[in-house]
């Protein structure tokens, strides 16, 4: 009788390289992490990336073989070192890139769920400054190919349903050319809409918004939703999965507990784990009562059961899907181009704002925002217009100024960004250190272990 093997990548998920004298990263890293502390002087900070480059980029490809891969690799693990330290810094201008991109394949919602900008509320007052709109090919491929090489992941949604952009299975693709994690989130309430694209695209994880188990509940909270269609859209999806012989995109249900559905979720999760869904995810909601006073987040605690024990958003199968569709050109020009010294900081040791160190923000339009939160007519939200020609809206003059602010600048006195006046949470980006642990752990789980892990994520 044959025995089954036991995947390596399953294998270094409980046992740490390091416990068996393993080869790792550690070693190597930790020694630029000592480097790079002890060095004030962005100059010399870039001196120092710029040398361990080709070092650590030798490294990788011995174990991983491709030229693109492992340059896109080295870039993001070197991103994230002058990231952090520009963060530190409390930097205006960055070399760094975006660890993550928040990107919105389409402006438009079917739904008009209370909170949001489409809500029958926010656009009988027009609270929102939200223009309809579809995000093209071409706009997208012109955004990865400036920052692409360098970030860890990208999150295909903000404000808008990215299923009612049909070319979204492409967009993903595209993304994956750059060894992206993608993700997205959709209330499945669509029509239209193809399951094979979206296990094909390389999508890794699919987060489904699904607030009640039956429609009257559902519908409380998703108006406008059909909750018969979205469960049979998720039947279709896990068909094809499974048809496929794919375990990615893994299927998240995630409930968003309310006072008015709380009643509902033994039941969701049944139904969760009947359709043979991935995993689900109680959430608590913001709080969505100026919108509509009815509707009150429940005091639960937010949660989350493995339905699928081997199902993970970190399966390394899915980190480099499409090894021959690499776009090599891009990775190489960036490997090859220098990072540029930075330009002296302006110390600070007080709070300052994560979104505008980790994330990008781009609308369907290619309207640049901080953070996700919504555009509206008296914030002044949108920091750079990207049509494709801007070579760095990260660095965009309301970028300045915002990071300049939590520095302890002063605003400037007229058309400040909303940043000088943010009450909303400044600590949790949608790609941020969970984000990248499950990515490192992805692309090589045994020479990425656990300590070098933290290293690069916790920050």
């Amino acid at each position: 009788m044959k025995v089954p093997t036991f995947p390596k990548w399953l294998f270094h998920h409980f046992i740490d390289a390091s416990l068996y004298g393993g080869d790792t990263l550690f070693p190597m890293l930790s020694a630029l992490e000592r480097e790079l502390s002890a060095s004030d002087d962005f100059a010399a900070a870039t001196a120092i990336t710029g040398r361990v480059k080709p070092q650590l980029e030798q490294r990788l490809r011995a174990r991983i073989g491709s030229p693109a891969a492992s340059q896109a690799l080295t870039l993001k693990v070197l991103n994230l070192y002058l990231a952090r330290q520009h963060f530190r810094a409390r930097s205006s201008f960055l070399t760094s890139r975006p660890i993550g991109l928040v990107v919105d394949p389409s402006n438009v919602c079917t739904l008009a769920c209370p909170g949001c900008v489409h809500s029958a509320h926010s656009e009988a007052l027009r609270l929102f400054n939200w223009p309809k709109g579809t995000l093209s090919e071409d706009r997208l491929a012109s955004l990865l190919r400036i920052y692409g090489p360098h970030a860890i992941g990208i999150y295909f949604c903000n404000y808008g349903e990215p299923l009612l952009n049909l070319n979204t299975p492409k967009l993903i693709r595209l993304a994956k050319c750059y060894l992206l994690w993608a993700s997205l989130s959709t209330s499945l309430s669509v029509r239209r809409f193809d399951p094979e694209a979206y296990v094909k695209s390389g999508l890794d994880l699919m987060i489904l918004s699904i607030d009640g188990a039956t429609q009257p509940v559902y519908e409380r909270f998703r108006r406008n939703g059909n909750l018969g269609l979205v469960l049979e859209n998720v039947r279709q999806l896990v068909h094809a999965k499974r048809r496929l012989k794919k375990r990615t995109p893994v299927l998240s249900w995630n409930f968003l507990a309310f006072e008015h559905n709380v009643h509902e979720i033994p039941l969701a999760e049944r139904m969760a784990r009947d359709l043979g869904l991935d995993q689900f995810r109680v959430v608590h909601p913001f709080d969505v009562t100026w919108d509509d006073p009815q509707i009150r987040p429940a005091a639960v605690k937010p949660r989350v059961e493995l339905l699928n024990w081997h199902a993970a958003s970190n399966l390394p199968e899915n980190w480099n899907p499409f090894p021959s569709d690499l776009d090599a050109d891009a990775i190489g020009r960036a490997f090859a181009d220098p990072w540029k010294p930075g330009v002296p900081a302006v110390r600070s040791s007080g709070h300052t704002c994560h979104w505008l160190y980790k994330n990008m923000v781009m609308d369907a339009n290619g309207r640049i925002m901080p953070c996700c939160g919504a555009p509206r007519p008296d914030t002044n939200l949108v920091f750079a217009e990207f049509d494709g020609s801007q070579t760095d809206p990260f660095n965009s003059e309301k970028y300045r100024q915002a990071r300049s602010f939590f520095a302890g600048a002063a605003p400037p006195a007229a058309g400040a960004p909303h940043c000088v006046n943010c009450e909303w949470d400044q600590t949790l980006v949608n790609i941020g250190s969970d984000e990248i642990s499950r990515y490192l752990r992805a692309a090589d789980p045994a020479f990425f272990d656990r300590r070098t892990v933290r290293l690069l994520s916790e920050w």
